[in-house]
């Protein structure tokens, strides 16, 4: 009874940990776009000129530093040891181990849409940082910096640190993996349910899932995930500028 009332508990707490972080994602999200402009208005500039970036990535770091810092104090509720640790050249080869998983899943999801779907459809999500990064200015450093910093620090602590030590723990090794991918892969597609890009981010979030199973430290997901965003981010860099 007590094992069965823990387990629950667990996984009651893991929510609302989960729930907390997504809040303050989105409070992220919000403070950042909104500062740019309300700075632009405020000095009578472009929202393209350097104060109104400037302000953007003093909110956006300092957002990101109370989710980080909220969030991390969940995690170590179940994982006391989480933390920066030294660098080991070992478990940081699970890195582009990891990376290469998301680039198989990438690849797995177009042979699947080609075969039941006819063709291959970009992600709303994708779509919509595509379209926001394309004007430049703000909006690419703003896209950039969530993409590139924020998404893998807080994402990777809701969704592996708060996942994977409060869902399952002590269960089989796979469970708590899979259902941390098919979270992560449903945050990025409850605005707009599209199953092909349900599947191709579960299966990213199951591979980040692994590297921290493997590494026991949350660093060489964070930094896996930070890898994929930036070479993702090159192709934005690119639309921008043509």
């Amino acid at each position: 009874m007590t094992k069965t009332h823990n387990w629950i508990g667990d996984i009651i707490t893991g929510l609302i940990w989960i729930v907390v972080g997504i809040l303050l994602d989105f409070a992220i999200q919000v403070a950042g776009m909104y500062s740019a402009r309300s700075m632009a208005s405020l000095l009578h500039v472009s929202p393209n000129s350097a104060g109104p970036i400037m302000t953007m990535v003093l909110f956006l770091a300092v957002f990101t530093t109370i989710a980080v810092l909220v969030v991390g104090y969940g995690v170590r509720q179940r994982s006391p040891k989480l933390g920066l640790h030294k660098f080991n050249a070992h478990k940081a080869n699970w890195i582009w181990r990891g990376y290469l998983m998301i680039i198989g899943a990438g690849i797995l999801t177009v042979f699947l849409q080609y075969i039941f779907a006819g063709g291959f459809q970009t992600a709303t999500n994708q779509q919509a940082l595509e379209k926001m990064a394309s004007t430049g200015g703000t909006n690419l450093v703003f896209v950039i910096l969530l993409a590139v910093v924020v998404a893998p620090l807080v994402e990777e602590l809701i969704f592996r640190g708060i996942v994977l030590n409060y869902f399952f723990k002590d269960g089989p090794w796979w469970l708590n993996v899979v259902i941390s991918g098919v979270l992560f892969g449903y945050f990025h597609v409850f605005q707009d349910f599209q199953i092909f890009a349900l599947i191709q981010y579960s299966l990213m979030g199951i591979a980040l899932a692994v590297v921290y199973k493997k590494t026991k430290q949350i660093q060489y997901s964070m930094m896996t995930h930070m890898l994929n965003n930036a070479i993702a981010s090159l192709s934005l860099i690119s639309m921008a500028f043509h």
